[in-house]
């Protein structure tokens, strides 16, 4: 493929939310490039951002007053914002499942789901235990109920069909953290109750076009969170 077409994937130096979008140039097998921001210790403690803040986020800037991490350069675009990326990526893709109003409010509730998980991850590690109980006895019911319920009503093995499509990327990443998070804590998987989440998760875990991905750098290498978590911020066997 030609490099102007190359498409680029930046954000953190972790997993976070640009798996899903690695994840679908993947299976996409697009020509695509992976680009990382490290956060560096800083003296007397804290981290330092200026690997992105000082020196990439200036120069995006100017393309897109909006740029953020995760963002996707494509044929000289710009594209920032989480789920813009993803349907950005979809329509490319075509990853949509032919409707992107559900494309879009299915990626919004697994967003909701990962806005709540990042309030533990990131969280006070004083206060992680009973953050983590409130989490896991309300919380991940209270989302997972509402996608189990919507792959009930459809009685597909993925949310829009049998094949994957832009939100399955993002809730496979949030179930496989969540698995991650309760076996490091040594509680029972959120997914026992949860028969069409369950069949999703490992139906998408073992797509033949993510085997690269599931035994590369990109899955096994990266935390799932950033240095400052109290959950994730360095890679969990």
């Amino acid at each position: 493929a030609d490099q102007k077409d190359k498409i680029v994937v930046g954000y953190w130096h972790i997993r976070g939310l640009a798996a899903p979008l690695r994840m679908m140039c993947e299976y996409a097998k697009a020509n695509w490039e992976n680009k990382t921001y490290e956060l560096q210790p800083k003296e007397g403690g804290g981290w330092n951002a200026s690997s992105w803040f000082a020196q990439a986020k200036p120069e995006l800037k100017k393309k897109n007053a909006l740029i953020n991490l995760p963002y996707i350069l494509h044929n000289g675009a710009v594209i920032s914002q989480t789920d813009a990326c993803m349907m950005y990526l979809g329509a490319l893709f075509k990853l949509n499942g032919g409707n992107t109003t559900d494309c879009l409010q299915l990626a919004c509730e697994v967003m909701d789901l990962r806005n709540s998980a990042v309030r533990l991850f990131y969280g006070s590690s004083a206060t992680f235990e009973d953050s983590l109980q409130k989490h896991a006895n309300g919380t991940v019911q209270r989302h997972y109920s509402k996608l189990e319920e919507w792959l009930k009503a459809k009685k597909t093995t993925f949310l829009l069909g049998e094949t994957p499509t832009v939100p399955d990327f993002h809730l496979w990443e949030m179930i496989d953290q969540h698995e991650i998070l309760a076996k490091a804590n040594k509680i029972d998987s959120f997914l026992k109750d949860y028969p069409c989440l369950s069949r999703q998760y490992k139906a998408f875990r073992s797509l033949k076009e993510l085997e690269g991905y599931f035994s590369g750098a990109l899955y096994k290498e990266l935390p799932l969170n950033n240095k400052s978590a109290s959950f994730g911020a360095t890679v969990i066997s």
